[in-house]
């Protein structure tokens, strides 16, 4: 009688699988938010096989509140020690991605679980325009971000002035410089010097002489002029706070209580004629900018994929919205709610 001899092949197939059955008593866990099956299974030290087969998944695709089966751990294993070397360790070494045709800084942060603030950071990105193919670095792994305390606005520093001795001040174009950095420089809006010096392009060369604002005397003062849209950035902002505190309420457009939509419709009624437009049309019918001024609307994706939330752009990183916890109130884009949500800015075209 000739004796059946088991593969190596074989016998380490028995011995996994005699291994994962020891684990059948299993614990339960709630699936929480910004939970993933690629971090329980590093959580816990499974690999996302042995998660989605004990569970009966079919796909990587998990939600909130749903029960998963642990094998036999209630909280993470904790490797043994290792022996330190002087090889970097795995979280220490940079992988990277190329951008893809439809990609945003959001939709990667959200793939990659990083805010869009540290993915700019770590790409030395000074704007949210990304383009396909464009190799990004990816590193890390950001906390669920916790719910949105409002912050004061800061003042924004005075602007050292240059001193021609003239009722005019006057700035020259230096290499490196643009509209958009001279405007941060000297706190005006980029639509103000564009009108002030006649231009009809955002470009300008150095040695070029730009005008800025007229002497601090009050009659000497221009008031801002309409910007391309035909809307006063000045009135618009001013308007705009002066309905802070009014509670939020769902499609509300009045003073009783806004939506976020309803109080950029009431704002920019007070100098143009707009329909009632929601987030999706607002988001539609502007243009992005990668530097946004004082008057842009800067958009958010809150409790659904894309636009849901927006706001009145203020300078300083400071922004004006209805939030459904808070009212018409301001906020940081630096926020820790609002920075991983935050989806870039766009200028309101008015037609």
């Amino acid at each position: 009688m000739k004796k059946k001899v088991l593969s190596m092949t074989a016998f380490a197939a028995i011995g996994s699988a005699f291994l994962f059955h020891s684990h059948a008593s299993a614990d339960e866990i709630k699936v929480q938010s910004g939970d993933s099956l690629w971090g329980l299974s590093k959580k816990y030290n499974l690999t996302t096989t042995e998660l989605k087969s004990l569970n009966k998944l079919t796909s990587d695709t998990i939600r909130i509140g749903q029960t998963l089966y642990i094998p036999g751990k209630s909280a993470p294993v904790s490797s043994p020690a290792k022996p330190t070397s002087n090889k970097p360790s795995a979280s220490a070494i940079v992988s990277t991605y190329k951008v893809e045709s439809g990609d945003s800084l959001w939709k990667i942060s959200t793939k990659f679980k990083l805010s869009i603030i540290d993915l700019k950071k770590l790409n030395n990105l000074d704007s949210d325009q990304i383009y396909a193919g464009q190799t990004l670095k990816i590193s890390g792994t950001s906390s669920t971000p916790t719910a949105p305390v409002e912050t004061k606005p800061q003042p924004a520093p005075a602007p050292s002035t240059p001193s021609t001795g003239s009722q005019t001040n006057t700035y020259t174009v230096k290499g490196g410089d643009s509209l958009s950095k001279i405007s941060r420089l000297f706190n005006v809006s980029v639509a103000n010097l564009k009108a002030w010096n006649n231009l009809t392009s955002d470009a300008i060369f150095v040695n070029q002489v730009l005008t800025l604002h007229k002497a601090s005397s009050a009659s000497d003062s221009p008031s801002a002029p309409p910007s391309d849209n035909g809307i006063d950035v000045a009135k618009m902002i001013s308007d705009a706070k002066t309905l802070m505190g009014i509670p939020y309420k769902w499609g509300g457009n009045t003073t009783s209580g806004f939506d976020c939509s309803g109080m950029i419709n009431y704002v920019l009624n007070k100098q143009i004629s707009v329909k009632r437009l929601t987030t999706a049309d607002y988001w539609r019918m502007s243009t992005s900018v990668s530097d946004p001024q004082p008057g842009d609307i800067v958009f958010f994706t809150t409790y659904k994929a894309g636009p849901s939330h927006l706001g009145i752009y203020l300078g300083n990183r400071q922004f004006l919205h209805a939030g459904s916890s808070t009212g018409v109130t301001i906020s940081s884009l630096d926020n820790s709610y609002w920075a991983p949500r935050y989806l870039g800015a766009k200028h309101f075209n008015n037609n």
